[in-house]
C-alpha cells in the first residue's frame, strides 16, 4: 500500500513538471508597449525574452491609453512597458491587477526619478515660484506638454498645493509646448516669463549644446517622482515571474547589444541596469495618481460623448444612403414606363398607316387617347410617389443638419467648459478674500460693540483698544479692497453669463420662425464660443463692426451655425500652415442700401482653384476619412440661400481666404 502511493505521489510530480514544462513551452507571454517607446527597440527587447525564455511572445504596440486600460483590467497583458505618465493614469483608472515590476536604476543603485523645474530668464527678478505665483496676472506661463509626468502633471500638483487647482485661470495667459526644449526656448526668446520643463532634459540640453549652460534660471525643483517603465499582472506565475526578473536584472551585462536599445528607448540620462520595484519607490506616484483621478473621469466622458455624436452622424449618413437608393430605384422604374408608352405610342402610329378608312382612323384615336389618360394617371401616381420620397429625403436632410449642429457643439464642449472654468475661479477667488475681509471687519465692529456699555472712563482704554484692533486687521485697506472684490465677482458672473448666453443662441430651434435680431450679437455668440480654440491656435482676432448695421429680421440659429461652419474653417485652415506668420482673421460688416455685408477674411492655406467650383458640394471634403462630413460649407450656402442672401469666396493658395457675406435687413417670406 506504501509502494503504491509513493508511486503516485511520483507520477503527480511528474505531471506537475510536465505541464509546468508545457506552460513554458506552449502558453504566450503577451507583451504591450506604449507609444511613448520606438516599437521596433521595444520587439528586439520582446524578441530576447522569449528566445531567452524559449516562451512563444505576443507583442503589440497601443497607441491608445484608454485601450490599454481596458487590456490591463481584463487580464490580457501579461507584462507591459509604460512611462511614469501612463503608470499614473493607469493607478489613477483604479486597475487593481498590476503591480509595479522593475524600475530603471542608476549607478548608484537608485531609482530613477523624473523632477520638474520652473524655469526663467537671468535677468528676471522672479527668485522662487512663491513670487510667479503672486505675480500671475502679469505673468505670461508654458508647460511643456507631452507624455510626461515631469512637464506637465508635477507642476499641476505643486499648483494645487498653493491652492492654485487650475492655472489657466490665474495667469495672464498659457501655452503648452511640444516639448520641453521649445518650452525653454520660450523663456529664451522672452515669448513666455516663465515655464515648466523637465530638469534633466534641461541638463542634457546643456550637455549637447542645445541650451547654454547659463542662459535660464531655475527657481524651483520639485520633489522627484520614480518611474516605472515595466509593470506585469499579478497572478502572473512565481516561476515565470522569477525568469523574467532574472532577464531584467543581468539584461546589462548578459547581451549589451539589447541593452544599448533599452537605454536609448528609457531616457537621455544613460541608467545603469535594471533593478527590483518597491512600494517604497511609487509613494509620490500614487500621490499623482490621487490627484488626476477626476481628470481621467472627464475626459472618459467626454470621449463618450463625442463617440455618440459620431453615431448620430452614422445614422444620418446611412438614412440619406437608404432614401437615395430609393428615388434611384423609382426613377429607374419610370424611365422604363415611359420607354414602354413611347413604344406604343409608335405602334399605333404604324397601325393608323395600315387600316384605311375613317372608322380605323377614328378607332386608333381613341385606343390613343385612352392610352393617353393611363399614361397620366400612371405619372400622376409615380409624381406622388416621387413627392413622398423626396419629403423624406427633406427629414432626413433636417436630422443630418441636426446631427452636425449637434456634432460641433459636442467637439466644443471640452473648450467652452473651460471657458467657463476660468469666470467661476475668478468668483470663487473673490469670494474667498471676500470672506477674509468681511472676517476682519467683523473683528472691528464687535471692538466697537463692547463699546456701547462702557463708562466714559472705559471708553478712553476701549478707544485704544479699537485703534490696535484696527491696524492688526488692516481695517483701511481691508475697507478699500471690499469693493474691488465685488467688481471681481461681478466681471466673473458677467463673463459666465456671457458664455452660457451664447451656448443658448448657438443651439437654439427656432428655425421655422422669423425674429428680430442684431447679426453683430449672432457673431459675437458664436466668437464667445470659439474663444478657446482662437486662444490656443494663438489666432489674433480683429473685428470691424459698422455702428450703421440695424437689428433686422432673420433666422438667428441657423445663421449663428453657417457662421460657426465659416469661422471654424478659417481656424483649421490657419492651423494647416507650417510657416512661422501671425495667425489673423478679421471680421468686418458695412450697411450697403438695405443690405449688410460680412466679411470674414483668414491668413490659412487657401483654396486651390481647381477645387473652388465643390466646395458648396454636399459631402466634398478634403479632409481625412473620419475628420469631416463635407457638409459644413453645404449647409452654410443653404442658410444664406434661406435667408435670400448671397455668399461668395476669394481665395489665393499660400495668402488666404475671404467669404462674403450679403444678408436683406428685411427678410421677405416666400
Amino acid at each position: 500500500m506504501i509502494h503504491k502511493l509513493i508511486l503516485m505521489f511520483k507520477v503527480c510530480i511528474i505531471l506537475f513538471s510536465v505541464s509546468s514544462l508545457a506552460y513554458s513551452k506552449t502558453d504566450t507571454l503577451r507583451i504591450t508597449g506604449s507609444s511613448y517607446f520606438d516599437e521596433k527597440r521595444t520587439q528586439i527587447l520582446s524578441q530576447y525574452i522569449s528566445s531567452k525564455l524559449k516562451v512563444p511572445v505576443k507583442y503589440e504596440n497601443i497607441v491608445s491609453t484608454k485601450r490599454m486600460h481596458t487590456l490591463l483590467r481584463q487580464g490580457q497583458v501579461d507584462l507591459a512597458m509604460m512611462n511614469t505618465f501612463q503608470y499614473v493614469f493607469a493607478k489613477s483608472d483604479s486597475i487593481k491587477n498590476i503591480e509595479p515590476f522593475m524600475i530603471l536604476g542608476d549607478s548608484a543603485g537608485k531609482a530613477k526619478t523624473y523632477r520638474s523645474c520652473l524655469i526663467v530668464a537671468p535677468s528676471s527678478s522672479y527668485r522662487n515660484i512663491q513670487e510667479v505665483i503672486n505675480d500671475a496676472a502679469h505673468i505670461s506661463l508654458d508647460f511643456a506638454y507631452v507624455s510626461s509626468t515631469s512637464g506637465h502633471i508635477v507642476p499641476r500638483m505643486k499648483l494645487a498645493a498653493l491652492n492654485i487647482p487650475y492655472p489657466e485661470a490665474q495667469f495672464a495667459s498659457i501655452h503648452y509646448s511640444g516639448g520641453h526644449l521649445e518650452a525653454i526656448q520660450s523663456v529664451l526668446e522672452k515669448r513666455a516669463d516663465a515655464a515648466f520643463v523637465s530638469y534633466d532634459d534641461l541638463i542634457n540640453f546643456e550637455l549637447t549644446g542645445k541650451v547654454g549652460k547659463d542662459a535660464v534660471r531655475v527657481v524651483w525643483t520639485s520633489e522627484p517622482i520614480t518611474q516605472s517603465p515595466v509593470v506585469i499582472r499579478s497572478n502572473l506565475p512565481k516561476s515565470l515571474k522569477k525568469d523574467l526578473r532574472n532577464l531584467f536584472l543581468n539584461l546589462h551585462h548578459d547581451n549589451p547589444a539589447v541593452w544599448r536599445h533599452v537605454q536609448e528607448n528609457w531616457g537621455a540620462v544613460d541608467p545603469a541596469r535594471f533593478m527590483d520595484a518597491t512600494a517604497a519607490d511609487f509613494v509620490s506616484v500614487q500621490q499623482a495618481a490621487d490627484k488626476v483621478g477626476k481628470l481621467v473621469y472627464f475626459l472618459n466622458y467626454y470621449e463618450e460623448r463625442l463617440a455618440q455624436q459620431a453615431q448620430e452622424l452614422t445614422k444620418g449618413d446611412q438614412l440619406i444612403g437608404r432614401q437615395q437608393t430609393a428615388i434611384t430605384k423609382q426613377k429607374t422604374i419610370l424611365d422604363q414606363q415611359i420607354i414602354q408608352i413611347k413604344t406604343q405610342t409608335f405602334s399605333l402610329y404604324l397601325l393608323g398607316l395600315v387600316v384605311l378608312g375613317i372608322i380605323a382612323i377614328i378607332v386608333v384615336i381613341t385606343q390613343a387617347s385612352r392610352s393617353k389618360q393611363k399614361l397620366n394617371d400612371a405619372l400622376t401616381t409615380k409624381n406622388e410617389e416621387l413627392e413622398h420620397a423626396v419629403y423624406d429625403l427633406s427629414i432626413a436632410q433636417d436630422k443630418l443638419v441636426h446631427s452636425e449642429k449637434m456634432a460641433s457643439l459636442g467637439l466644443l464642449t471640452a473648450g467652452i467648459a473651460h471657458e467657463i472654468n476660468n469666470p467661476v475661479n475668478f468668483i470663487f477667488s473673490g469670494i474667498n478674500g471676500l470672506e477674509k475681509n468681511m472676517k476682519a471687519l467683523m473683528n472691528v465692529v464687535a471692538e466697537y460693540e463692547k463699546a456701547e456699555h462702557l463708562t466714559s472712563d472705559q471708553l478712553a482704554i476701549q478707544r485704544e483698544k479699537i485703534a490696535e484692533i484696527k491696524r492688526k486687521n488692516r481695517y483701511d485697506a481691508v475697507k478699500e479692497s471690499l469693493a474691488e472684490f465685488i467688481v471681481g465677482i461681478r466681471i466673473g458672473a458677467k463673463r459666465t453669463a456671457d458664455i452660457v448666453s451664447g451656448l443658448r443662441n448657438f443651439a437654439r430651434t427656432d428655425e421655422s420662425e422669423r425674429t428680430q435680431a442684431h447679426v453683430h450679437d449672432c457673431l459675437d455668440s458664436t466668437l464667445v464660443l470659439l474663444h478657446f480654440k482662437l486662444k490656443q491656435a494663438g489666432i489674433e482676432l480683429v473685428k470691424k463692426y459698422d455702428e450703421r448695421v440695424p437689428e433686422m429680421l432673420c433666422y438667428p440659429g441657423p445663421l449663428n451655425q453657417a457662421f460657426m461652419n465659416l469661422f471654424t474653417n478659417a481656424i483649421q485652415a490657419i492651423e494647416a500652415r507650417t510657416d512661422q506668420i501671425s495667425s489673423r482673421i478679421e471680421l468686418k460688416t458695412t450697411q450697403k442700401d438695405e443690405m449688410v455685408e460680412i466679411v470674414i477674411s483668414d491668413n490659412g492655406i487657401g483654396i486651390p482653384q481647381n477645387i473652388i467650383a465643390k466646395i458648396f458640394d454636399p459631402f466634398f471634403t478634403t479632409k481625412q476619412v473620419g475628420e469631416g462630413t463635407g457638409l459644413g460649407l453645404s449647409i452654410t450656402y443653404g442658410i444664406i440661400q434661406k435667408h435670400q442672401g448671397t455668399l461668395e469666396v476669394k481665395t489665393e493658395v499660400g495668402v488666404g481666404t475671404t467669404f462674403f457675406i450679403c444678408l436683406p435687413t428685411n427678410l421677405i417670406l416666400t
